[in-house]
């Protein structure tokens, strides 16, 4: 148990599923009060009216609260250390994202912040640290602890900015945080377990609000809860209780469509930072419809996680229908849509067409 009265675990569950709920609710007035608006310009972001980015504090509030009550009930057994990492990391990557929304950082000092609490998490906890790669399909293979460092801390880095990129229509980010929470709870124990059943617990309540578009997950919640899945992943990892094709299998979408945009912006003259409407998401948005796409987007990435977790000798497979199915949109697609879009954001920024707050200031996420 992870509590010593089975009352005091429920009761944390409820406080803090209970804290997201009232967030959510009161999204719009915390989200005006806080800062943390978008607003529609025309371009980018293309919603009906100004939301609040309060997502991933309504979340990360659950697993503060979660992660302060096990740790002062004694709780977390042997994986004490765990929590206390991502009780401490998780806030700091989480307030880095919420300082993202409500004014600009740079590219790189957000990289710079996010390895630094990657080498804090390890610091506490060194048990995410192993010198074991687990592989399903391979024998498993020795590394250094400094080289297992720099992958991982890369690995965490990379994750972030390719979720918080795919975070550009409602539903998809919330349907894989939905997805890699079962997967969690599936292959972890202990400690590990119940904070997954929290993270799906949040993410069912974050994800009706924002499919009924009353709320964002801003840069906090691509930033901070994110930071816990990786975590977890990596702890999991180290025990091995999960395998690297598994991983790979669960966080293939985002993190591809990432590295392509990366290498793609530059060869259409544009900064890699600089956001379009070029992701994975636009893309079945414009051949299916954004229902039918958000369908496809989640019930891959379900499909291909479940059977790489519960049977992974078939994650190699799952890897490879996961390509098949990602490249047949993102690349063999018909792009003259996007150069539709494109022409149409020179023409609108021509024009100076931005839809402007009361206040002069133009808040709109500057996640690219």
């Amino acid at each position: 148990m992870i509590l010593a009265a089975p009352e005091a675990s429920s009761l944390l569950y409820f406080l803090a599923l209970a804290a997201t709920f009232a967030v959510c609710v009161k999204a719009r007035s915390l989200g005006e009060w806080l800062k943390v608006v978008a607003y529609p310009d025309g371009l980018r972001r293309r919603h009906e009216m100004e939301t609040p980015q309060i997502g991933g504090v309504a979340i990360l509030t659950a697993v503060t609260i979660w992660l302060t009550g096990v740790l002062l009930l004694g709780g977390g057994g042997v994986e004490r250390q765990l929590l206390s990492a991502l009780l401490f990391c998780a806030v700091g990557v989480g307030l880095v994202g919420f300082t993202d929304d409500q004014r600009h950082i740079s590219p790189m000092s957000r990289i710079a912040l996010l390895g630094v609490f990657c080498g804090i998490g390890a610091t506490i906890n060194p048990g995410l640290i192993t010198q074991t790669l687990h592989w399903a399909s391979f024998d498993p293979q020795h590394i250094s602890t400094w080289a297992y460092c720099g992958l991982t801390g890369l690995a965490v880095v990379g994750l972030i900015n390719a979720v918080n990129m795919a975070d550009g229509q409602d539903g998809i980010v919330g349907s894989m945080f939905v997805v890699w929470s079962i997967c969690l709870m599936l292959i972890t124990d202990d400690a590990s377990q119940h904070l997954a059943g929290l993270l799906l617990g949040a993410s069912l309540v974050f994800l009706a609000f924002n499919l009924s578009r009353r709320l964002f997950l801003g840069d906090c919640g691509t930033y901070g809860v994110t930071f816990v899945f990786a975590m977890l992943a990596i702890a999991a990892h180290a025990k091995g209780q999960v395998q690297i094709e598994t991983v790979v299998v669960w966080f293939f979408i985002p993190v591809m469509d990432c590295l392509r945009l990366i290498i793609s912006r530059p060869l259409r003259g544009r900064s890699p930072l600089n956001g379009d409407r070029d992701h994975f998401h636009h893309r079945l948005e414009d051949k299916v419809g954004k229902k039918l796409g958000l369908s496809a987007y989640a019930g891959a990435v379900a499909s291909s996680s479940l059977i790489a977790t519960l049977e992974p000798k078939f994650a190699l497979l799952c890897f490879t229908a996961l390509a098949a199915f990602y490249f047949s949109f993102a690349w063999l697609t018909d792009a003259s849509a996007f150069a539709v879009q494109e022409t149409e954001e020179k023409v609108l920024t021509r024009h100076n067409v931005v839809s402007i707050p009361l206040d002069g200031k133009n808040r709109s996420s500057n996640s690219p």
